[in-house]
């Protein structure tokens, strides 16, 4: 009698399922009917705004939304400042643009939670702004100790601070610093 419950109850459950997913994920492919021979193919011109109205912006991709985002916020600690007066210059040479005399930001210090400072950037982080910026930091006497792929351990003076990189990340862009 147990046998025929449960077996009932699985077909329920399976039935609901299919009900339920019927349709979806499975796209449709549809194959396109065109001209066949000897008939003439039919030119449409693209359609155009009328005067006044613009076309609609492009997409924006998930580093740029985030971005958009994203509070500059106020560093409150010292240890945090004396980062951020190394790091910042170093970021916002490589991230920041300047158009018609206007400045567009490209480095927002996005948080920070203790010994820690997240900032956040305009676009996506690659191997050569990784490069950049390990190279800017040199040239301010940052001295790099150890070297991953993401994580890259410096020294400035006595202190150790440790960059991870959100190395080719699509969805977010920026580093975090641990000092």
């Amino acid at each position: 009698m147990k046998k025929i419950i449960w077996t009932i109850v699985g077909l329920i459950v399976v039935g609901l399922l299919i009900w339920f997913f019927a349709g979806r994920g499975i796209p449709e492919i549809t194959t396109p009917i065109g001209p066949t021979s000897g008939e003439e193919e039919e030119v449409v011109a693209p359609e155009v705004a009328p005067e006044g109205e613009t076309a609609p912006a492009a997409e924006k991709t998930p580093i740029e939304t985030a971005f958009e985002k994203a509070k500059d916020v106020e560093i409150i600690g010292t240890k945090a400042k004396i980062v951020d007066v190394v790091l910042r210059p170093v970021l916002k040479s490589l991230f920041d643009v300047i158009v018609d005399e206007e400045v567009i930001v490209g480095v927002k210090m996005r948080e920070e939670f203790g010994p820690m400072l997240t900032y956040a950037f305009n676009r996506k982080v690659t191997e050569t702004e990784r490069d950049t910026i390990i190279s800017g930091l040199e040239a301010v006497g940052v001295k790099t100790i150890d070297r991953t792929e993401k994580v890259i351990t410096v020294q400035k003076g006595s202190d150790m601070w440790v960059i991870t990189f959100y190395l080719n990340n699509e969805q977010k862009s920026g580093l975090e610093i641990t000092f």
